[in-house]
């Protein structure tokens, strides 16, 4: 061979792993063809310069340089190598939605002879073009007719790589199993020799296999591995965003799906490749979708439909204009007909969405105005259930729970919606952290309303209790999984507390600090990766619908368990063995009463502020009307006992305390029910009590000195002593933890919500590292008894975490609290339950004599709850 044919070859041979290299290559060796006129060899210099172009993102030099391959290749006679030329040429008139360009380019490849050594990678590089076409079944024949061709060459790279991209074909057609068979024959194939690009590219095509197992934590471990690889040797490619995006959508994470998908068309737009901007502005208007913004979602997933349209693309064509209506009837529900969810099933089916059909045929089914229409739409669905992805059979029990309601069999009904929520409950003891157990339950929520509707139709109070507890705050009920005591995540976490606390000291400074804030925001990124790494023990957790054990534990309490359904509140009270079911007023109404409660509160508490004339009376006029709405209704049965609160997901910032039915009565707020009854078993502690102060608040260190001398032999942690590490040392097992310290609601990712103590934030994912809670926590700090509230009743917070851990009690205000107003109600507190009160009376009592004093005192007693028992 000559020089240039030489390194021709070696260019063909590296552009994937060292493209730079490459394209040096191929350039030295296009001046020597040319100049010897061996067009075949400055044929295949010119291709890798398009293949290397692609791969950086450049698709007009591609085609341009593909464009000299062609005519170089025509020139030499040599058809093979014209043939591939025209193939690679087609394949980016592919990506760039040029698909007439592309069909005629494969139409104007020559036929070769059956003994060309071209014939299997022609045949390959055909089958990508028509994948990327979207026509997968021609796809996979073209793949599996190279096959044998190149098998038989004995090349395994080339090998390899056809038997990988078959296997993205076969997970285009949801085939996830021959799809893994392929990606690990490839990865066989190419043994040793396989580059740093090649392992991105197999850790990236598993990954998906993962998504569409439902094997989430697996599935983000690949797609990171992939991320980093890539980063090694190119721009991150636009199809990891928009897999990304696909499976943090299924994993319930809107808003990080929506950030991917942004990610995905930025990296199309700056390729300049339509048929991937529109792909990636599909998945972008899906989370849109999904993160509650059904007008944007509806302006992107058009755009994208008529792209695809023009394109000629019909199956993601079908798919976009799926997401338009789901967007129009997201905003008004009767914007479409049962006729046109229909139609939509219908050409999903036919395009090889088969989930998304069956979501249009399950709202035909409900949209039906016949029950024999209904049946014709939900037979289908519900066959469904038996086998397929985890949230595919979700949609086949609830689609039989519907067919058997309208037979009016409304306990099958129940049945089938209680297997479909069985599924929810599996598929979340899979998953190790926290955010990712929360966020499953917003599949589900739609079949837990079916539920509770149900239930509500039969009105026996019993029942109605059972399906509000049926998924409320299921994922809480898992204990933490502890993220791996791994270095990296150590280092992580010690990084973050030192980021957090330069930009403290230079917002103090009045300084900006980009470089800070960018790497706060990797540390985090990192810690997330880290513990969604982390797989669940497999064991489901179901909630406990004992009635026989909620009496018996309640003993003289009552139980509220607040529901909605519909629009309206449900309140079901158990009190002396029975249950009592209320039908309350429209959800609208409380919502209101609480933007004036909270807007009085606010301006009450707030430091250096003289609140305004008549404020007080503000507040307690709106929490009467608050009152009259949600408790005192149920006066009858609750008369003077302690309560329990379970609140619904509106209700859970309330400050209880402020409504005239709790003043002075002592009750406590739990996510659930089962929760309560779970912390009131909690063992006692080990009879320490740690007391730790934060710094940068004024009475933080005097109203620990104060606790200390009500508690003598209490462990004192204040200064340089109250760091992250001593303080969860000393924690663990304790009787009673009190920390007194800023603290702060994180509502874009609870789990960093934190309390700042000596070296930095202690964070929810710091807490979920102690092995051995503490019995009691008290929570001195602004917003610490906040919750982020999630579709289908899941809560993310810090007063969440630790209930979730075993904590029995935790006391921590929901508002922001004034810090000299707050250590008097502490050191109230501390007084009560020294004298034997527990917690829920301790608090009551110690709020009780905050009402007595000035707004600010009163606001502040108002904004601490006792969660848990």
């Amino acid at each position: 061979m000559s020089v240039a044919g030489d390194l021709a070859d070696e260019a063909l041979r590296g552009y994937l792993t060292d493209p730079v290299a490459a394209k040096s290559a191929a350039e030295r060796g296009l001046v020597l063809a040319q100049t010897q006129c061996d067009w075949a060899v400055a044929s295949v210099c010119e291709r890798v310069l398009g293949l290397v172009a692609g791969h950086m993102a450049d698709s007009d030099s591609a085609a341009r340089h593909l464009r000299h391959a062609v005519r170089h290749g025509a020139r030499s006679g040599a058809e093979g190598v014209t043939a591939r030329a025209r193939c690679q040429l087609a394949y980016v008139h592919a990506r760039c939605g040029r698909r007439q360009a592309a069909v005629q380019e494969l139409n104007r490849v020559p036929v070769l002879s059956p003994g060309d050594p071209n014939v299997g990678p022609v045949l390959r590089e055909r089958a990508m073009v028509l994948e990327t076409l979207g026509q997968w079944s021609d796809a996979l024949e073209a793949y599996d007719q190279a096959l044998p061709l190149v098998r038989h060459d004995g090349d395994l790279r080339s090998l390899a790589m056809l038997v990988g991209n078959r296997g993205v074909v076969h997970l285009l057609l949801g085939r996830a199993r021959e799809a893994e068979r392929d990606f690990i024959e490839a990865d066989r194939l190419l043994g040793s020799s396989a580059s740093d690009m090649h392992r991105a590219i197999t850790a990236h095509n598993l990954g998906y296999v993962a998504a569409l197992r439902g094997q989430v934590p697996l599935a983000l471990t690949r797609y990171d591995e992939a991320e980093a690889g890539y980063v090694r040797h190119r721009e991150v490619p636009g199809e990891l965003w928009r897999d990304r995006c696909e499976l943090l959508l299924a994993a319930g994470l809107t808003a990080e799906a929506r950030r991917a998908a942004q990610r995905a068309v930025d990296a199309a737009t700056a390729r300049r490749e339509p048929a991937e901007l529109a792909e990636a502005r599909l998945r972008l208007a899906q989370a849109a979708l999904a993160d509650g913004d059904p007008a944007t979602a509806q302006t992107l997933a058009d755009q994208a439909a008529r792209a695809l349209t023009r394109q000629r693309r019909t199956g993601w064509a079908a798919l976009a204009h799926w997401t338009v209506v789901l967007a129009c009837a997201a905003q008004d529900p009767d914007s479409v007909t049962e006729a046109g969810y229909r139609r939509a099933a219908d050409r999903l089916e036919r395009a090889g969405w088969p989930e998304a059909a069956l979501q249009a045929r399950l709202r035909a089914g409900q949209r039906a105005t016949t029950r024999a229409r209904a049946q014709q739409h939900l037979e289908p669905v519900s066959r469904a259930r038996r086998s397929g992805t985890v949230w595919h059979r979700q949609l086949g029990w609830h689609a039989e729970a519907l067919l058997r309601r309208g037979r009016g069999d409304r306990a099958g009904a129940l049945r089938a919606v209680a297997r479909g929520l069985d599924l929810a409950d599996d598929h979340r003891a899979t998953l190790g952290a926290t955010d990712l157990r929360a966020a499953a339950s917003a599949h589900v929520a739609e079949l837990a309303s079916t539920g509770l509707r149900l239930a509500l139709d039969g009105g026996r109070p019993e029942l109605v209790w059972r399906w509000a507890e049926r998924t409320r705050a299921a994922a809480l009920l898992h204990p933490p999984v502890h993220p791996p005591d791994d270095e990296d995540t150590e280092q992580a976490l010690a990084e973050l507390r030192t980021v957090v606390r330069e930009r403290q000291d230079t917002a103090t400074e009045g300084r900006a600090a980009p470089e800070l804030a960018r790497r706060q925001a990797r540390l985090e990124e990192r810690i997330r990766q880290a513990v969604r790494h982390t797989s669940g023990d497999g064991r489901g957790v179901r909630p406990d619908l004992d009635a026989g054990r909620l009496h018996t534990a309640l003993d003289d309490r009552a139980l509220v368990e607040f529901a909605e359904c519909d629009g309206r509140l449900v309140a079901v009270v158990a009190v002396g063995g029975r249950f009592r079911l209320h039908r309350l007023g429209e959800t609208a109404a409380v919502t209101r009463e609480l933007h004036h409660l909270f807007h009085a509160l606010r301006r009450m508490a707030a430091p250096g502020v003289d609140p305004a004339p008549g404020l007080r009376r503000r507040l307690e006029a709106a929490a009467a009307r608050l009152d009259a709405q949600l408790l005192a209704p149920l006066s009858a049965e609750l008369g003077d006992r302690d309560l329990v609160v379970v609140p619904t997901e509106q209700l859970h910032a309330l400050p209880w305390g402020v409504l005239p039915t709790c003043a002075g009565r002592a009750f406590s707020v739990s996510p659930s029910a089962t929760l309560w009854q779970r912390a009131r078993s909690v063992p006692a502690g080990n009879g320490a009590v740690v007391l730790a102060a934060g710094p940068g608040l004024a009475h933080a260190e005097p109203e620990v000195k104060a606790l200390a001398d009500l508690r003598p032999g209490a462990r004192v942690l204040a200064g340089d002593d109250a760091r992250v590490a001593d303080v969860l040392t000393a924690a663990s097992g304790a009787r009673l933890v009190h920390l007194a310290a800023h603290g702060r609601f994180r509502g874009d990712n609870p789990q960093f919500s934190a309390v700042d103590l000596a070296d930095g934030p202690l964070t929810g994912y710091d807490l979920e590292r102690l092995q051995h809670p503490p019995e009691v926590a008290v929570l001195s700090a602004c917003e610490t008894g906040a919750a982020a509230v999630l579709a289908g009743g899941e809560l993310l917070g810090l007063a969440a975490t630790l209930l979730s851990m075993g904590v029995r009690s935790v006391v921590a205000p929901v508002l922001q609290v004034p810090d000299a107003e707050t250590a008097p109600l502490m050191l109230d507190l501390h007084r009560e339950l020294l004298a034997g009160a527990s917690v829920p009376a301790a608090l009551a009592a110690a709020v009780a004599r905050a009402r007595a004093g000035s707004d600010a005192d009163a606001a502040t007693g108002a904004a601490f709850l006792c969660v848990g028992a």
